[in-house]
């Protein structure tokens, strides 16, 4: 029977997410716990059909966390991934674990073939999975109690995630590069990177609004007079 990690020795191992501020306390992210992530859009893109059967090997952590992964969908009734990989639970040591997961698919209004994973820990479809630092098992966001980075996060850390993203898409090193306008990537179209750029310009302006509303309203705080009490010698 699979067990739950302890959510608390999680929690210890969460960095802050975003720059400058965000919340702290509340749910623990995906972020936070440094998560392997593996999305089921990769067996999409793939068009997996059933009757196939693949295996292959995920790297995480620049190559030091292996997984192997097999794919078999040759039963139609009963398609299924199987992960192997090493624990990320320091209590078990170096153990295997070996991950059984259903696997699920939908038919899009546009066709073709979607698709999904079951988490082994809720039983219901999911996009992606998640192993955080501390767990031992792939299971989804919700089996874990993992919640969005953008919920601790204010305006700007909002505003700011988001033009990272729109700079990765045009080509730059997102949060490394993230107000700095990157070049035209020579397989982007003219248009399309007319469209991606406006939209990050327009993002980056906003973060830049708000980072200056919220340094004018730090300014203007009165200055808070801190009384230091002397205990008498006896």
């Amino acid at each position: 029977m699979c067990r739950l990690p302890d959510r608390r020795r999680i929690a210890l191992s969460a960095s802050i997410v975003g720059f400058g501020s965000g919340r702290h306390g509340g749910t623990v992210t995906s972020e936070g716990t440094r998560s392997y992530v593996i999305a089921a859009s990769v067996l999409t893109r793939a068009r997996l059909q059933p009757g196939q059967f693949a295996k292959g090997t995920f790297h995480f952590d620049d190559g030091r966390f292996a997984i192997e992964v097999l794919v078999n969908t040759t039963d139609p009734s009963g398609p299924f991934m199987r992960l192997i990989h090493r624990t990320r639970d320091d209590r078990e040591g170096d153990s295997i674990v070996r991950d059984r997961i259903r696997l699920l698919w939908t038919v899009p209004t546009y066709g073709g073939r979607r698709w999904w994973f079951q988490c082994p820990r809720t039983g219901r479809r999911t996009t992606k999975l998640f192993l955080p630092n501390g767990g031992q098992h792939f299971w989804s966001r919700a089996g874990y109690g993992l919640g969005y980075a953008c919920q601790r996060e204010g305006s700007f850390d909002c505003l700011q995630r988001r033009a990272a993203m729109l700079n990765r898409q045009l080509g730059g090193k997102g949060w490394a590069t993230w107000e700095s306008p990157p070049s035209k990537p020579k397989w982007m179209r003219w248009r399309t990177y007319e469209r991606k750029y406006e939209g990050w310009r327009r993002v980056v302006e906003r973060a830049n609004a708000e980072f200056t509303i919220k340094a004018m309203r730090i300014l203007c705080r009165p200055p808070v007079s801190i009384r230091i009490s002397r205990s008498r010698r006896p």
